[in-house]
């Protein structure tokens, strides 16, 4: 059960369509669904080596209330940065899920 005092981050919810032109030309388009209000759990970060280059990986998670518009497929923004969907936690008993996220490097 989460309490209302700690849903304190503000995440904006992306739905990702592809949208054809007149000459035919499809180009992914990210439509805004809606702003949720989330609790911060944790953040994991991580060094990864591939390919002789190094990465750093950063990995949030949250927990907020059950919600049927976060998807597998959805664009997180938060804090003014893009988030791609890891995984969904959904616990529907207590009305909440859990999400990871991670950053998209562009």
């Amino acid at each position: 059960m989460i309490f209302a005092g700690r849903l304190t981050e503000k995440l904006q919810i992306y739905k990702v369509e592809e949208v054809q032109g007149r000459t035919g030309y499809k180009a992914p388009s990210e439509t805004f669904v809606c702003e949720l209000l989330a609790g911060r759990e944790k953040n994991k970060e991580d060094f990864v080596v591939d390919a002789n280059e190094l990465y750093h990986d950063v990995l949030l998670t949250f927990r907020l209330r059950n919600r049927k518009e976060l998807t597998e497929t959805s664009i997180i923004g938060y804090n003014g940065d893009k988030y791609r969907v890891i995984s969904i936690d959904r616990y529907p008993r207590e009305n909440e899920q859990v999400i990871k996220i991670s950053k998209i490097n562009e």
